[in-house]
């Protein structure tokens, strides 16, 4: 199994399986934020601390040439190049709220590239026949487990996560979706425990340009 994308992750951790529908709780607006670390961490974009303004570290992404192989990265490195016509650097922020104002910055290629590796299977219908939806199945749950698995771990033990999965955590609880990696059996005591340090994870993730590129998303910045 390859390694998933930070965007196909959260989407695996989004499903609710019984509706088999991304959960209501789910904020698609971190997805355009996954997708940029998704270009840096597949070298298709390169990640430089510029100085800092206005008191705040001024991170900016500059293509790279690489052309990525997942079809949802190279949509989505297209679209904040330009269709390539634009080699300059920009903030991640910038990258990222322009990225989700396109339709690369969505679920689509994520959900599809994971139906395609038979991670998910998806069924079409149509809602009072008019309206199209599609039903999605865990076909292969061995990744969406040891995703929990892994996070779980990071929530109730006192090893620090790495940089991806405190981000990755730091996201979801953004969709309030952090408590969800827990199994069932966990008592309450240890989900305060986790509540608690999923919160100091997202404290202490404050000035992460990543996370500060959410926020924008989120509020609609309208900046370059």
């Amino acid at each position: 199994m390859r390694t998933l994308l930070l965007a196909e992750e959260l989407l695996l951790l989004g499903l609710d399986r019984p509706t088999g529908r991304i959960s209501d709780r789910f904020d698609a607006r971190v997805l355009p934020v996954a997708l940029v670390r998704d270009l840096v961490d597949a070298g298709a974009l390169h990640l430089d601390a510029g100085p800092a303004g206005a008191g705040e570290p001024a991170d900016t992404v500059t293509p790279s040439g690489g052309e990525p192989e997942h079809p949802a990265l190279a949509a989505a490195l297209a679209a904040v190049t330009h269709d390539g016509t634009d080699s300059g650097s920009r903030t991640v922020t910038a990258a990222a709220v322009h990225l989700a104002r396109t339709p690369a910055g969505s679920a689509g290629g994520a959900v599809g590239q994971l139906v395609a590796d038979g991670v998910l299977g998806a069924q079409e219908y149509r809602r009072f026949g008019l309206f199209r939806r599609v039903h999605l199945t865990e076909q292969d749950p061995e990744p969406a487990r040891a995703l929990r698995t892994r996070l779980a771990s990071a929530l109730v033990t006192d090893s620090p996560p790495g940089d991806r999965d405190g981000l990755l955590l730091v996201l979801l609880s953004h969709s309030d979706l952090a408590a969800d990696v827990l199994p069932p059996e966990i008592d309450a005591g240890t989900r305060e425990q986790a509540a608690r340090r999923a919160a100091l994870l997202a404290e202490g993730a404050a000035r992460d340009p990543f996370v500060r590129a959410y926020f924008a998303v989120r509020s609609g910045w309208a900046g370059n």
